[in-house]
């Protein structure tokens, strides 16, 4: 397996934990106890799938940024940059 691809997958599964983490705080604070056993395993399935097609959605998203300016990389990471900086701070 590639050092990129350990990367990604090791930021799918830190990215999930942390948003499991959260929902279980959420639901404590707010219901008063924890989710069920059935609860927890379908949001983390969720949450593995919506981090990996998001992945693979924005990978596709800057490809084809790259082939419209005519795969000249410095335009292509200046739009990048502004495209994705707003939900670096939003995340």
């Amino acid at each position: 397996m590639a050092e990129n691809s350990r990367g990604i997958i090791g930021s799918v599964l830190f990215h999930t934990l942390v948003y499991w983490l959260f929902v279980c705080l959420v639901s404590y604070i707010f219901l008063g106890r924890s989710l069920s056993l059935r609860v927890h395993i379908r949001l983390i399935v969720a949450l593995v799938l919506i981090m990996f097609f998001g992945y693979l959605a924005r990978y596709y998203h800057v490809q084809e940024i790259y082939r419209a300016y005519g795969h000249d990389k410095m335009k292509t990471r200046a739009h990048v940059d502004r495209l994705y900086i707003g939900w670096i701070f939003i995340g």
